[in-house]
């Protein structure tokens, strides 16, 4: 988002560069030395640039040209975009700003860069007074149902929608129920009470909590919070109900597999990399899952969206993967499995071990030296010991320009006999170190050839054991599987 003058000037002269380069691209001819397929894409990943700046552009001028009365929010966590948005909108500089509340424009320009994550409670509220804003929005009641409506209600107020409530929460026929495809003999209280005995499993709700007047708290992970932050505009409860259920699920899986064998987790990427390829002779994503399970690692495919992007846990010594991507690339779930199994393979006589892995273009994730390891032993063992001299031969034939990159990842990859996708994604990881988003580019190189949640549903079916003694835990990990 554009904040001011000097943002939108150095926007507007970059979408001007990119504008005169695709333009250039588009009139150069044909040339033996370089593929027409790089040419397009190399122009398609410009003008994927421009349409980003592009929309920036069109948002400043829009606040500034357009007279708004009303500017919407959809949470608290939209709050401080909407103070920029407002600020924008009555023509003021971030320096006007500073000077009605007495303070120094950097100070403004501080608070809008980190979309007032630090700004206290009575600053935000000077902030609005000297806006001149009135803001209104809903206050949510307390809650104590009486049915499962009134449930439903209350469990929105906290980040669980009604959606995920049927489609993962409830069996399916009680589902099936609440969503009235069938009749019930059941009344609708009783449905929320079986709701509410679900809960409690899964979230550890008691049933006053559930139906009592007091507000639902999501669970907490103390030791993963602390090892990432989570970043100030992101939904802090959904995200850690999730997180929640995903451990309720990966708790369930480890206890229905304590006959597997275990073996040490290699954190070295060539063993690892000879491991796999001396049992399956590939490294691909099916044989990187085989190879987990040999070694008594869990790994439990979700593939439900939201902020929460896997976890690796300990408990008694034992080790589970959860891995959550919408991505369809098989090479993006080999590489984020990998980087869990690095993470397993730490510390092998600690017990207990937690790591929740959020957004990668998080600060916190790409500062985590543990992190950057995880990430460097993935792409070491799918790029067989080359990703970095790889990853400098990309940056040497694009000449340094990120806008390159698209176009000459794809020539390097057949150059060296590695896979396109698995060179995208390590250098994603490498760029996001300068604070570069480039996992949309990445995303766009990756060869769609296969369905990876369900090559990782087939494996966990075919090797998780199903020693499950609890008929509701059987019957919540199928949902997730389904």
């Amino acid at each position: 988002m554009i904040t001011n003058e000097r943002q939108y000037r150095i926007t507007r002269s970059e979408a001007e560069k990119f504008r005169e380069t695709i333009g250039a691209l588009a009139s150069t001819p044909a040339s033996d030395d370089v593929h027409p397929r790089i040419l397009q894409a190399e122009r398609e990943a410009m003008e994927s640039q421009l349409a980003d700046l592009e929309a920036e552009l069109a948002e400043y001028d829009s606040l500034k040209s357009t007279d708004l009365s009303v500017i919407n929010i959809n949470s608290f966590d939209g709050l401080a975009e909407g103070l920029i948005k407002a600020r924008i909108a009555n023509g003021l500089s971030q320096k006007a700003l500073a000077e009605r509340l007495g303070l120094k424009e950097q100070q403004i320009q501080r608070y809008e860069a980190e979309r007032y994550a630090s700004a206290s409670y009575q600053r935000m509220r000077e902030i609005a007074e000297a806006l001149g804003l009135r803001i209104r929005n809903e206050i949510l009641l307390p809650i104590a149902p009486n049915s499962f409506e009134g449930l439903v209600r209350k469990l929105r107020q906290v980040g669980l929608d009604r959606d995920f409530l049927l489609s993962r929460l409830l069996p399916s026929v009680d589902a099936a129920r609440a969503s009235g495809e069938v009749g019930s003999e059941d009344d609708d209280y009783a449905l929320a009470v079986k709701t509410g005995s679900i809960l409690e499993r899964v979230f550890g709700w008691t049933h006053e909590n559930v139906f009592g007047a007091q507000a639902l708290v999501a669970p907490r992970f103390a030791a993963a919070e602390a090892r990432f932050k989570m970043p100030a505009h992101r939904a802090q409860a959904a995200t850690s109900l999730y997180a929640a259920y995903a451990n309720y699920l990966a708790v369930v899986a480890l206890k229905g597999s304590r006959a597997l064998p275990k073996s040490d987790i290699p954190t070295d990427a060539a063993e690892m990399r000879r491991r796999i390829q001396q049992a399956y002779g590939a490294v691909d994503l099916k044989s990187a899952l085989y190879t987990a399970w040999d070694m008594g690692v869990v790994v439990l495919p979700l593939h439900d969206r939201g902020t929460f992007h896997g976890a690796c846990w300990r408990y008694d010594g034992q080790n589970v993967v959860v891995l959550k991507q919408t991505s369809p690339h098989e090479a993006r779930w080999l590489f984020d499995l990998l980087h869990e199994l690095f993470h397993a393979g730490q510390r092998p006589d600690a017990k207990t071990l937690e790591v929740i892995e959020f957004d990668e273009t998080s600060a916190e994730r790409r500062n985590s030296d543990e992190e950057i390891a995880a990430s460097q032993f993935a792409g070491e063992v799918v790029l067989g010991g080359k990703a970095e001299t790889l990853a400098q031969a990309c940056v040497r034939a694009a000449r340094g320009s990120v806008e390159r990159l698209k176009g000459v990842v794809p020539e390097v990859a057949r150059k060296h006999g590695v896979s396109v996708g698995a060179l995208a994604n390590y250098l994603a990881f490498r760029l996001s170190w300068q604070g570069v988003n480039w996992w949309g580019a990445a995303a766009n190189l990756q060869a769609t050839d296969g369905d990876p949640w369900a090559i990782a549903r087939d494996v966990f079916v075919e090797r998780f054991p199903y020693d499950i003694d609890n008929e509701l835990d059987r019957q919540l990990l199928d949902r997730a599987l389904q």
